[in-house]
C-alpha cells in the first residue's frame, strides 16, 4: 500500500514512484514477471477550494493501476475534498473550485468536452455514511442509479424505487415523502 498524506506540506512527486517489475531486453516480460503497472489517475498542482479556503492546496500525485492506495490524515485535512475531485462531485459544492489538473488515463477530466456524468460512471465513490444528493428529492436520489445507467419508462422507475426502498426497509418511513428533500432524511 503507498500511503499518501494531505495537510500543510504534504504534496508527493509522482515521479517518485518506481516500477516494480522491468522488462527483460528485447521488450519481453521476464518469466513470472506481472505486467508493469501504469498511472491511472493523476493529479498536478491540484488546489480544491471552498471560496477563498484551499482545502487541499498543490498536490501532484500518481496513482498506478494494480495498486492499493490510502490517503492518510487527520480529520478536516482534505481527504475527501481531494476524492471528490476525481470523479467532479467537488464542483457540485456551493462555491468550490478547483486549479490544476486531474487527469484520467491522461485525459483532464475538466476539460469542457467531458462530461462530468459520463466521468462518473467510470469513477465511483463509496461514502463512509450514506450521503444523498442534496438537491434531490428522495425518490430522484433512488432512480438517479437508473437514470445514468439508461432512461427507463416512469412505471418502470416507480417500480424500482419502491422495491428498493422496501428492500432497505425504508418504504414504510418515506413513501408519503418520496417528493421531499432527500437531505432531511434522519441519518
Amino acid at each position: 500500500m503507498a500511503p499518501v498524506r494531505l495537510g500543510r506540506g504534504a504534496g508527493a512527486d509522482p515521479r517518485g514512484v518506481r516500477a516494480e517489475h522491468r522488462r527483460a531486453a528485447g521488450g519481453r516480460a521476464r518469466r513470472g514477471a506481472r505486467r508493469v503497472s501504469s498511472t491511472v489517475v493523476e493529479t498536478r498542482d491540484l488546489t480544491a477550494s471552498y471560496g477563498s479556503l484551499a482545502a487541499v492546496k498543490n498536490v501532484s500525485l500518481a496513482f498506478e493501476s494494480l495498486k492499493v492506495h490510502a490517503l492518510i490524515g487527520p480529520s478536516g485535512c482534505g481527504k475527501s475534498t481531494f476524492l471528490r475531485t476525481l470523479n467532479r462531485m467537488h464542483e457540485l459544492s456551493d462555491g468550490a473550485s478547483i486549479t490544476g489538473e486531474v487527469l484520467l488515463d491522461g485525459e483532464d477530466i475538466y476539460a469542457p468536452r467531458v462530461s462530468a456524468m459520463q466521468l462518473r460512471r467510470r469513477v465511483g465513490m463509496v461514502f463512509q455514511r450514506p450521503t444523498p444528493f442534496p438537491t434531490m428529492t428522495i425518490y430522484d436520489n433512488v432512480a438517479a442509479g437508473l437514470r445514468v445507467n439508461g432512461r427507463p419508462s416512469r412505471a418502470e422507475t416507480d417500480t424500482a424505487v419502491e422495491r428498493s426502498l422496501r428492500q432497505s426497509a425504508l418504504w414504510g418511513e418515506v413513501k408519503d415523502r418520496l417528493h421531499t428533500p432527500a437531505i432531511a432524511l434522519s441519518g
